[in-house]
């Protein structure tokens, strides 16, 4: 029985490993795929008065009346021509000039051009070349013109002009804000014929928040627009079978819900009352947070941009708008790690961006808990890991006992199994004394205290270990970049030199080898040798910190069946002993009995 359960475990790996080499995600449509992004998803204004529930399907949001916010539709009506039947203040700079601020967490560049967010390096996590990471999608805003709180208008016209408009500023060339502190920059432009944009951003020392406010006026009326956070996150094309592509965020009422492209492109990724939305990647996310969430509204677009990557020509990136009604847009944007504490921080339950999984979540967290506190005292992620399997294993020591124990009588009653089981090989199951069968082997189990299920206990209990174990260590963007010892500089990858895949290959079959054989079929145990060697070549690519749990779970395993092993072993030798001399002594006494009664005859 534990065998097939093993087989089925093995077998579940193998496909949930597989699926996306054999099954990928099917590309985007060639036709409108290279279109600007404005032209790709679908859109979606809201009011503040209209009750939506939080995260609402394109069909559900048909029947809905007209959403468009006051003061929207009337500036797209209005000509540059018509404005200029009043006269308005000029606000613009007279030359183009960078806005440069400095963290302890990361370094920022505001072009006073569009007032547009020009970089974003987060100090404390590198790229591939070991640089500061770039948090802005440098390729979107190449050839989509989207970068992070940028504003768009109802008219394309507005939209064009205030992007190249030269804001002014009163912010220095370079500022720096000490953990603590807060500073604001501020931007102001005005065509002269009603048209005025401001947009405040106020730093906050050692987060990686900011307070944004942004204000779009036409002739002192403030008009809905839209603030966007595009496209995507980052410039390096990290997708593959452990690492997950760019997804739209939408935080409704404690809930997460995450888009993927394909979701975008079937008409998907629109909501109303959002608490929050943006974009995330596997380790980093740019969010918006409404103050007031039942004033906004959101939608998500995607857009194509080609990389640099030999093995990936083109990028698919998404951009999340925050959709703004007739008043200021104030709220919060966080643009950084995909950390625990941080996204708590900014609201509970944004932490389920972290994709931990739904039911795995919270063993997950739990194994997380034990693995920051471990890492807290031993400073070296690789050696937490290490330490917390060993701790894993400790309190799971007596139902792996009680389940060696179990298996090593199931061994011993192997043959005598077998003898029942060819004394009806030719016995179909549909016939009766089949079960007859059965009920002679259960027979067997209940004289000798054996349960087949026994065994099997200790690897059910084991296997939510090790999915919560695969979860955390995708996902946690503790692991990336890690480094363990020697030639593993990074938990997050796979081993360069394969080291580790083969030293868990070897302990598995060591193990294999070790364990009571508790089947006679010899297609079954050429299936089970066959086994480590599947799962060596599985796991060859996988992250090497799932690898190195793996194979420390594998060593400590090792260890307590060589301890039960001799324990078990001295124990049985021990009761043969005894056995032996309770045998002789009542051969002794049958001889020595005979003998008496003659001699007292």
């Amino acid at each position: 029985m534990e065998k097939r359960l093993l087989l089925f475990f093995g077998a579940t790996f193998l496909l949930v490993s597989l699926w996306p080499t054999f099954f990928p995600t099917p590309p985007m449509p060639e036709d409108g795929s290279s279109l600007p992004v404005e032209n790709r998803g679908s859109g979606l204004t809201a009011p503040a008065d209209v009750p939506v529930s939080p995260v609402e399907r394109a069909g559900a949001l048909e029947s809905a009346p007209s959403l468009e916010p006051k003061g929207y539709e009337e500036s797209a009506e209005r000509s540059p021509e018509q404005r200029e039947d009043l006269e308005y203040e000029v606000r613009a700079a007279s030359a183009e000039r960078e806005v440069v601020v400095e963290t302890s967490l990361y370094r920022i560049v505001f072009s006073n051009r569009g007032a547009r967010l020009m970089s974003m390096q987060l100090k404390e996590y590198l790229n591939k070349t070991r640089e500061p990471y770039e948090m802005v999608g440098l390729g979107a805003a190449k050839y989509l013109n989207i970068r992070p709180l940028d504003i768009r208008l109802s008219s394309p016209s507005d939209t064009d002009t205030v992007s190249n408009a030269l804001f002014q500023t009163d912010a220095p060339r370079k500022m720096t804000v000490a953990d603590g502190e807060e500073k604001t920059v501020s931007f102001r432009w005005s065509d002269g014929r009603g048209l005025a944009v401001e947009k405040h951003v106020t730093f906050l020392g050692a987060t990686y928040r900011f307070h944004v406010e942004v204000s779009v006026s036409e002739r002192g009326e403030e008009v809905g627009k839209q603030v966007l956070y595009g496209g995507g996150i980052g410039n390096e094309v990290t997708e593959s079978r452990y690492v997950g592509v760019d997804k739209g965020v939408v935080f409704s009422r404690g809930e997460v819900e995450l888009f993927n492209a394909s979701d975008v492109g079937e008409g998907l990724g629109t909501g109303v009352n959002v608490a929050a939305t943006g974009v995330a990647s596997h380790y980093f996310t740019g969010l918006m947070l409404p103050a007031d969430d039942s004033l906004y509204a959101t939608r998500f677009e995607t857009g194509v941009v080609p990389t640099e990557d030999e093995k990936r020509a083109e990028r698919e990136v998404i951009t999340a708008a925050l959709e703004a009604p007739s008043s200021k847009a104030v709220f919060t944007l966080y643009m950084g790690p995909k950390k625990l504490e941080r996204l708590e921080a900014l609201a509970p339950g944004m932490s389920q961006i972290i994709e931990f999984g739904s039911w795995m979540r919270y063993p997950a967290l739990l194994l997380r808990t034990g693995l920051v506190k471990i890492h807290a005292f031993v400073g070296n992620w690789g050696f937490s890991i290490v330490l917390l399997t060993v701790a894993i294993n400790i309190v799971l020591v007596p139902l792996k006992h009680y389940s060696f124990v179990s298996m090593r009588r199931m061994q011993k009653l192997s043959p005598q199994i077998q003898k029942i089981r060819d004394r009806y090989k030719k016995v179909k199951p549909t016939d009766p004394r089949y079960q007859q069968m059965n009920q002679e082997i259960m027979a067997l189990y209940k004289e000798n205290n054996a349960s087949p299920l026994s065994g099997c206990l200790p690897m059910v209990l084991m296997i939510p270990f090790f999915f919560a174990f695969y979860r955390l260590l995708m996902a946690s963007i503790e692991l990336r970049q890690a480094p363990f010892i020697f030639w593993i500089q990074d938990l997050a990858v796979h081993d360069p030199m394969f080291v580790l895949p083969v030293l868990m290959g070897g302990t598995q079959m060591a193990i294999q080898k070790m364990t009571p054989q508790t089947s006679t079929d010899p297609t079954q145990q050429k299936i089970m040798s066959f086994m480590p060697i599947m799962f060596t070549f599985i796991l060859a690519w996988a992250p090497s910190g799932l690898v190195l749990y793996w194979f420390s779970n594998n060593l400590v395993s090792m260890a307590q069946q060589l301890t039960t092993n001799r324990f078990l072993g001295d124990r049985e030798a021990k009761a043969l002993k005894d056995a032996k001399a309770v045998k002789s002594v009542k051969k002794g006494k049958s001889k020595k009995g005979p003998k008496g009664e003659k001699e007292g005859a």
